[in-house]
């Protein structure tokens, strides 16, 4: 079960890291993380705007 959660951490650690390097490369469209640790589900979406269209997803 410990082995588990360590890679839960490292996961989410790993999406963080890289939602925050992403971000700020690109203006106004942010990279948010989406976690439920439950279930074991881990995302990352482009949120914002692009050429004055809304950015949601990708």
């Amino acid at each position: 079960m410990a082995k588990t959660e360590q890679y839960r951490n490292l996961v989410q650690q790993l999406l963080i890291d890289y939602a925050g390097r992403r971000s700020s490369q690109r203006g106004e469209v942010e990279l948010q993380t989406v976690f439920d640790r439950e279930h074991d589900h881990y995302q990352l979406i482009y949120v914002g705007w692009e050429n004055k269209q809304r950015v949601f997803g990708r």
